[in-house]
């Protein structure tokens, strides 16, 4: 196995890991807290994990990684992690209920483990060249 091709495993296991945890967390807090806040967390947790569970299961399909392709694609993941605070800080400061403060939350969590990684990987890649 190639360093490159080892690379794409280890960012696609991270991912897998990350929306597994996700999604048994949201679960969790949404359908066994009566807190509105951490019902709020929980629905962005299961949702976020849902969309990385299908994107770790392509990376990890993926029978092709080219370096550029991947960096490329983590280029722009890290440009959308730079916009998800935008969604998230006004539904913590201006939203109107505890349940949509707590989506608020939940995006900035996952925004911010999304952000760490891609930003992480993106260093390693560019290291391969």
């Amino acid at each position: 196995m190639t360093s490159l091709e080892h690379l794409n495993k280890t960012l696609g296991n991270t991912l897998l890991i990350w929306s597994t945890a996700s999604i048994v967390v949201g679960i969790l807090l949404y359908f066994f807290s009566f807190a509105s806040l951490l019902q709020g967390i929980g629905l962005q947790s299961m949702l976020w994990g849902l969309i990385n569970l299908v994107l770790a299961v392509k990376l990890l399909k993926q029978e092709e990684h080219t370096q550029e392709k991947t960096r490329r694609e983590l280029s722009i993941s890290l440009g959308l992690d730079l916009i998800y605070p935008i969604i998230g800080l006004p539904l913590i400061f201006l939203g109107p209920d505890a349940y949509l403060v707590g989506s608020g939350y939940g995006i900035i969590i996952q925004g911010a483990f999304l952000l760490a990684l891609d930003l992480t990987f993106l260093r390693r890649f560019k290291q391969l060249s």
